[in-house]
């Protein structure tokens, strides 16, 4: 073969092998899938409690009440896609953690990451501390989207140790949503808390500063039942994973149809067509170097010992 048509058939098989990588990347199909998507019409707001007593090993065995909480709203958010999640947060004091948002990653790192009250940080719980932030967020979230439905989801133990917020009511909040649910957890006979931030037993349990005893949270299902009342809506008490399509279930969600991402997936992808092609040419320029080293290396032998010749 001349120089000049291994030249040219070099170069034309570097040119396809860069053609046939771009082609794989795009990845190329016939037709379009027909995937209907249904996206929930919704803002969700999230009131969580995030005082110490949500550390109360009590929830499904000895788990912390916030581990189930966790999960509960993990799975909420994947039965309603589409919806838009905010997270508010009260303890010592109501702030919103998280916007109203689309992006279900950022609401399940804002639940995952959530970063309970230490020992003796607070100045008491009150399941009502949230309600007058809520009420200037859903008031917000009304003014900019009106088109959008709006339900609350409260989320605690129900345990009051004060009475500063006595006046508050659920109640300021109930004409600003169409639904919504009440998820309590714990128990009333209660448990211990740990006192460490990674809710172990590395730094024991909470202290009662009355007694000196280990601490004991009870859960006060009837406030929050009284709190589901005042709201209009559903209340469960959860003891376990699983079942949150019940709860979504409840709000009498509308949905509307939609797509994500760019475009519909193509009906017959030809990626591992061009795919071929492209691991062919790879074998072919390997073979092509292999060759020019063995040549390579051949050049370089004594002319007597050189492949092909006779030692005379």
């Amino acid at each position: 073969m001349s120089p000049t048509r291994s030249w040219t058939l070099l170069v034309a098989r570097r040119i396809g092998i860069a053609v046939a990588f771009v082609i794989v990347l795009l990845r190329p199909g016939i037709g379009q899938a027909d995937v209907a998507t249904q996206l929930a019409d919704v803002d969700v707001l999230v009131v969580l409690d995030r005082t110490r007593s949500m550390a109360a090993l009590d929830h499904d065995g000895r788990q912390p009440r916030i581990t189930g909480v966790q999960a509960d709203l993990d799975e909420l958010s994947a039965e309603l896609p589409g919806a838009r999640f905010a997270l508010l947060t009260f303890g010592a004091e109501a702030r919103l953690t998280l916007p109203f948002t689309t992006d279900v990653a950022a609401f399940g790192t804002a639940v995952e990451t959530i970063d309970l009250e230490r020992p003796n940080e607070g100045d008491g719980s009150s399941a009502t501390r949230a309600v007058t932030e809520a009420v200037a967020v859903l008031e917000r979230a009304a003014e900019q989207r009106p088109e959008r439905r709006r339900i609350i989801v409260v989320v605690g133990d129900g345990e009051d140790t004060t009475s500063a917020d006595g006046d508050q009511s659920f109640s300021e909040v109930a004409d600003l949503v169409v639904g919504g649910a009440v998820l309590g957890y714990g128990t009333t006979e209660g448990a211990s808390m740990p006192a460490s931030d990674d809710l172990d037993d590395d730094l024991g349990y909470v202290e009662d500063p009355d007694t000196g005893g280990t601490a004991v949270s009870r859960a006060d299902p009837d406030n929050l039942e009284e709190i589901a009342d005042q709201l209009d809506v559903r209340f469960l008490q959860r003891s376990a994973p699983g079942g949150i399509d019940e709860v979504v279930d409840s709000f009498g969600t509308s949905y509307v149809d939609g797509e994500r991402g760019a475009g519909r997936p193509a009906a017959h992808e030809l990626t591992w067509l061009f795919g071929l092609v492209l691991l062919g040419l790879v074998l072919l320029e390997l073979r092509a170097g292999w060759r020019a080293l063995w040549r390579s290396q051949d050049a370089l032998l004594p002319a007597g010992a050189r492949s092909g010749e006779d030692e005379s």
